[in-house]
């Protein structure tokens, strides 16, 4: 066997394995630290880029006259809209909020729109929407409209958490073919994780009752409340639901703003 030559010496074949995987691990670790970073500034790019559509949309009229005794025209074209997409069904607007938005609800599945958009395409960050148990005519006595926490959704819900926005701030509107709904704002606190209409029978005029009673005085710290409300048998309320902002109790935890609805103008 031939000698080596002094001053070199056969490398440890296990040492030059470990030193290789070592490197592929950290090219490994810098793609993907690569890739969530660039996730992280894709989805902020959705995220602003909804939030300023949401905004630049034109804020609708929220009273319309009749002339020569004919039904005014609804300030949102729902043809076009509904052209787009059958499943808008609703446009909701919350005054001092930049919320101004299409509501959804798929006839297939409730879920659809926590992750596709009002065009009905992927997007995690979803669109506004109701589910199958509400009636698209807002009849039930209890509405709920979900929504992510995000800046195109409703993440400016919690604006209402500040008391003197709560306070200065007391209606939204939805809007639907041949109406305009007035909600005024009872109250807007934080809930548990219930899913509120499989979790009470609201046909029960006496559980119904107790719910109505809850809403108007939340069992929450983090509350405010309209004084002076009250919900009674024949009231008809819209709960915007979504997830809180603390991260660590998203999981067992809603922000909601509650409306009861004080006025139904008819349009065209």
């Amino acid at each position: 066997m031939a000698e080596q030559p002094l001053g070199k010496h056969v490398g440890d074949p296990g040492k030059r394995r470990r030193a290789a995987i070592l490197k592929g691990v950290i090219a490994v670790l810098l793609l993907v630290a690569v890739g969530c970073g660039g996730y992280v500034l894709y989805m902020h790019h959705l995220d602003q880029k909804g939030a300023e559509e949401m905004s630049a949309t034109g804020k609708p009229a929220t009273k319309v006259e009749s002339k020569n005794d004919e039904l005014p025209d609804n300030p949102i074209d729902f043809a076009p809209l509904v052209q787009e997409n059958a499943d808008i069904y609703a446009w909701l607007y919350i005054p001092g909020t930049d919320i101004n938005t299409p509501l959804l609800q798929s006839s297939v599945d409730d879920l659809f729109y926590l992750n596709h958009d009002k065009d009905g395409k992927y997007d995690p960050y979803g669109a506004a929407f109701s589910q199958m148990a509400n009636a698209r005519d807002f009849s039930d006595p209890v509405t709920v409209i979900y929504g992510h926490v995000n800046r195109r959704m409703f993440h400016n819900l919690h604006y209402f958490e500040d008391a003197d926005f709560f306070n200065e701030n007391t209606e939204f509107f939805i809007y639907t073919p041949g109406h305009i709904l007035k909600y005024k704002i009872v109250s807007a606190y934080q809930y548990d994780n219930r899913h509120i209409l499989n979790s009470f029978n609201f046909a029960d005029p006496a559980v119904r009752q107790e719910y109505f009673n809850t809403v108007c005085n939340p069992d929450a710290l983090l509350k405010n409340v309209r004084e002076g409300v009250s919900l009674d048998a024949d009231s008809k309320i819209v709960q915007l639901s979504t997830c809180v902002l603390d991260k660590s109790q998203r999981s067992n935890s809603r922000y909601i703003v509650s409306g009861v609805l004080v006025n139904d103008q008819e349009t065209k």
